[in-house]
């Protein structure tokens, strides 16, 4: 599990605004929202604004499989030009 500091400077937005932020069209992200791929908050009414739950949003993004850390890089030792020279003798 993967621990990371995460600013959040609000926990909700419009789908212009994250259009902004995302660089998705605002038509992308209506159809993400309408296939469930992007959370919102509950709406009261038809033509009450959508609002994306970006907290939600970003739990989901953080549990996605593969975001676990990379192995350490294996290092080999240095071994000079002399020393590899005489190993091939």
């Amino acid at each position: 599990m993967i621990i990371a500091p995460i600013h959040i400077d609000t926990p909700v937005c419009t789908v212009e605004n994250f259009s902004e932020r995302s660089g998705l069209t605002q038509r992308t992200i209506e159809n993400y929202v309408r296939a469930g791929r992007i959370p919102i908050m509950p709406k009261q009414g038809r033509s009450e604004k959508v609002l994306i739950n970006l907290v939600l949003y970003t739990q989901q993004a953080m549990n996605q499989p593969g975001l676990e850390p990379a192995p350490a890089p294996v290092r080999r030792p240095r071994v000079s030009r002399k020393q590899r020279d005489e190993s091939h003798v």
